[in-house]
């Protein structure tokens, strides 16, 4: 399986891990545009995303709830009930609905296929394994066997089946390597990833307070987006990576493996279990847990749904809603 650059291996204290809360560490909080990469390098997951109308689920409009939802999916997945995976399952189900190719789309496509739903659940299962590699080494086998087991509930999560999820490291790494031949980045997918890269996006939802928050914040984090990036992908994104850049991520590899021994393994948990309590609470309380669905006319991408505060600095700087795009871009 392949890694980010040539990351030499670390010797842990901790036991080894059994589950994926046992992955988690805080290079997490910096590989999750590398992951999304990942998974819309497929080119019906990328378009499906890229042409999406669901502006209620669009980091570009509300990247706070974006960000709230996908980790409270990943936290029923590690320490959920399957009562709460069954309710989060449904309502996934329910926002795809509205995610489908229409007859100018480049690629067929349906939110719901779940041949594409186990790419994104493998995808989402190196979310977990390269933050644990990068600052730990390389695991056995063995390990590895029984965390693609722990792994399952990423899958059937979103309508997959147990049987569809590999069982073996061994099956997971085939199935894995049958993939990459039909993965490709077309310019309008780059561009999506370019503005998640660079924090742009965030601009986008907030207009002039999220692009001072993406100049200050997407140096560093689009270096760890291309460091935290498996070879191939960041090849089909076109960026380079140097000795100079393999040098520096070593450097910050040493700082991430102290900040970890320090508050890792248990820091993370809690911010994982609190999400699951933020889940539960919502459903008491009879609030959609997803939040409301908006659907739009527009894609997202064009401009649909724009927020007021974003609409008001493009409208002062003259910018068509496309030209709030190239803004981003």
């Amino acid at each position: 399986m392949p890694t980010r650059g040539n990351p030499r291996p670390a010797i842990s204290r901790r036991p080894p891990p059994r589950e994926l809360r046992d992955l988690l560490t805080t290079v997490g909080l910096t590989n999750g545009v590398a992951n999304i990469i990942m998974q819309l390098s497929l080119p019906p997951v990328g378009h499906g995303v890229s042409e999406s109308r669901v502006a209620s689920g669009s980091p570009r409009r509300y990247p706070l709830k974006r960000a709230r939802t996908t980790g409270q999916y990943l936290a029923l997945a590690v320490m959920g009930s399957e009562q709460d995976r069954d309710v989060m399952r449904q309502a996934v189900a329910e926002v795809h609905n509205h995610v489908h190719s229409t007859e100018h789309s480049p690629v067929r496509y349906s939110g719901n296929s779940r041949e594409l739903q186990v790419w994104v659940a493998m995808c989402l299962f190196r979310f977990f394994l390269d933050q644990y590699t990068l600052v730990h080494g390389e695991l056995d086998e063995a390990t590895l066997d029984e965390l693609i087991r722990a792994g399952e509930p990423l899958a059937t999560g979103v309508n997959v089946r147990s049987s569809e999820w590999p069982q073996t490291w061994a099956e997971y790494r085939r199935r894995w390597d049958a993939m990459l031949p039909n993965l490709s980045i077309d310019p309008v997918v780059h561009h999506e990833f370019m503005t998640l890269s660079d924090l742009s996006f965030v601009g986008e939802a907030w207009g002039p307070a999220g692009y001072l928050l993406a100049r200050i914040g997407a140096p560093p984090y689009r270096f760890m987006t291309r460091a935290t990036l498996p070879p191939e992908f960041r090849e089909m994104m076109g960026w380079d990576w140097t000795e100079a850049d393999q040098r520096r991520l070593q450097r910050v590899l040493k700082v991430l493996r102290v900040i970890d021994t320090v508050i890792n393994p248990y820091a993370m948990q809690v911010a994982y279990r609190l999400q699951v309590l933020d889940f539960r609470t919502r459903r008491r309380l009879g609030m959609p847990v997803l939040g409301k669905t908006r659907i739009l006319e527009t894609m997202v991408r064009d401009g649909g749904g724009a927020r007021l505060f974003a609409r008001r600095s493009r409208d002062k700087s003259g910018d068509s809603e496309t030209g709030l795009r190239r803004e981003v871009g």
